[in-house]
């Protein structure tokens, strides 16, 4: 029998009928609402939010289940703590950095590789029913995807993502120690960095092996974003630069674009999805260079920044 009864918890949590809970989970991967946001690096990205009682059970499962669920020193985002600025600044002392990104990160996370790793850490405590119930409740259907997936937006997915990687990391990491590199991820970012030449000819072709040999997920790396680079070039890692004294800022182009913004903005002279995308790299700045966001509150105003974080936190509540 099983230890953890998911199908009760929802229905005395929601105070609804064990049919209710059924049909509920049936239609959950078919209630996400999705629109698009601006990338802090130009385009677009697509979030998907599930239906309110959706999200409730997605948030109950992290308090009640997901926090067990193991998650690799080296994952370095989603965590308490956690940020763009620390991420990088695990690499300013390096001279030499590689960068690899994966493609589609959360929509190549299907619902049988989240049944898969909850049955290999659960697998004692969670009945077969009760694994399919929290991998489909936890995705959505896309209209172009055959399978169900995790989605940006979801509560759950961060958690997930996170240790559905873990065997990758503990690899990677494992080799990466053996060579005197540093290995973080951050999401779909995979930073190495080191202070000697010529090992990074070594890294693509662990990582493909890996990915090769993992049971899941089925993950491919995007070419078009893997970078190399020395202290001989501009050094960004997660839109941070780092500096040949080790510092870690925004970098001058991305300070004056938001300093032009905000006096657009002071001025009455910038559109809803420029204030949108101002807000955005306000949040960013905050948590990577907050000593600059303190020089925009003197020169603009405390009243005129404190505006721009109240319109964005009102966001993202919603």
């Amino acid at each position: 029998m099983s230890v953890y009864d998911f199908r009760r918890n929802i229905a005395n949590a929601l105070v609804v009928s064990s049919n209710d809970v059924s049909r509920l989970i049936i239609r959950a991967p078919h209630t996400y609402k999705t629109y698009e946001i601006d990338k802090k690096n130009g385009g677009k990205r697509s979030i998907a939010q599930p239906a309110k009682e959706t999200k409730y059970i997605q948030r109950l499962l992290m308090t009640q289940l997901f926090f067990r669920l193991p998650v690799h020193s080296c994952a370095v985002a989603y965590k308490d703590g956690a940020s763009i600025k620390k991420n990088a600044e695990l690499h300013k002392n390096n001279q030499y950095i590689s960068k690899f990104d994966f493609t589609n990160f959360f929509g190549s996370i299907k619902e049988s590789d989240i049944a898969a790793h909850l049955a290999s850490i659960f697998g004692d405590e969670l009945s077969d029913e009760t694994i399919k119930d929290i991998s489909r409740i936890s995705c959505i259907k896309h209209k172009d995807l055959p399978d169900l997936c995790l989605s940006i937006g979801a509560p759950s997915s961060p958690v997930l993502s996170n240790t559905i990687m873990y065997l990758f990391d503990q690899i990677v990491h494992k080799w990466s120690v053996e060579r005197g590199i540093t290995f973080t991820r951050y999401a779909d970012d995979l930073t190495f960095s080191s202070n000697t030449k010529g090992l990074f000819s070594e890294i693509e072709p662990l990582i493909s092996q890996v990915l090769k040999e993992l049971p899941y997920p089925v993950l491919s790396l995007n070419s078009k974003k893997t970078i190399h680079v020395s202290k001989k070039n501009q050094r960004r890692i997660t839109g941070l630069v780092l500096d040949n004294e080790g510092r870690v800022s925004l970098g001058r182009d991305r300070k004056r674009l938001i300093s032009t913004m905000i006096h657009h903005y002071s001025c009455g002279r910038l559109s809803d999805e420029e204030t949108m995308r101002l807000q955005g790299l306000l949040g960013f700045a905050e948590d990577a260079e907050p000593l600059f966001v303190s020089r925009m509150r003197g020169k603009y105003g405390i009243l005129v920044i404190s505006e721009l974080f109240q319109k964005r936190g009102k966001k993202l509540e919603k």
